[in-house]
């Protein structure tokens, strides 16, 4: 038989019974810290040391296939506004004391602000910005992609409207100055927009 079996257990270990429990390790994370994480400059680190967030993000960022203006009603306000001002500074040109008709910039306005909404979903001009990117290229591409539909359709809108087709002299300075507006209110709302959300952080 075993001569340990008729002992009692306090007696077979008496060192287990006496040893200090271990204390838990408690992590503490500070205010700062978690202000520095969500600092522009350490997404570098962020994304590199946690993969698995990286992958969790890449996975609800590429979930949804279309974002409408719903998504980013603020921005849609400043599309709008911005082929407003195109439309104003058309009929100020055309008008012989430099006087603006209110209503009339709106008729103008309306064809290229409706097309530029509604192929939002196809064009993707309210997805998420890419903020690793350099802000004027990425804002200039995202805007290419909903100007070279929406613009050409906008100017066909006009015609059927008008009931004759737009000169071509009025097809080219359209083209180009629709972009250079939607793009360059675009970069400004997009630096306004990183101020306060750095100075809200």
């Amino acid at each position: 038989t075993n001569a340990f079996a008729t002992l009692p257990s306090r007696v077979i270990s008496p060192s287990i019974a006496a040893r200090p429990s271990l204390p838990s390790i408690q992590y503490y994370v500070s205010p700062a810290q978690v202000k520095v994480a969500k600092s522009p400059s350490s997404r570098l680190f962020l994304a590199n040391n946690d993969d698995n967030a990286e992958g969790t993000k890449s996975s609800v960022s590429t979930s949804k296939k279309f974002y409408t203006p719903f998504d980013r009603p603020l921005l849609a306000v400043v599309d709008t506004f911005s082929l407003i001002i195109f439309a104003a500074i058309g009929k100020s040109s055309h008008s012989a004391d430099g006087s603006l008709d209110f209503i009339g910039v709106l008729i103008t306005a309306f064809p290229f602000i409706g097309a530029w909404l509604a192929n939002s979903p196809i064009t993707g001009v309210y997805s998420p910005d890419d903020r690793d990117n350099n802000i004027l290229l990425s804002t200039a591409l995202k805007v290419g992609k909903g100007w070279i539909v929406a613009v050409p359709l906008g100017i066909v809108l006009r015609g059927v409207i008008k009931g004759y087709a737009p000169p071509v002299p009025f097809i080219i300075v359209t083209l180009i100055a629709t972009f250079v507006i939607l793009t360059g209110v675009r970069i400004l709302f997009s630096v306004a927009e990183d101020f306060f959300v750095e100075m809200v952080n």
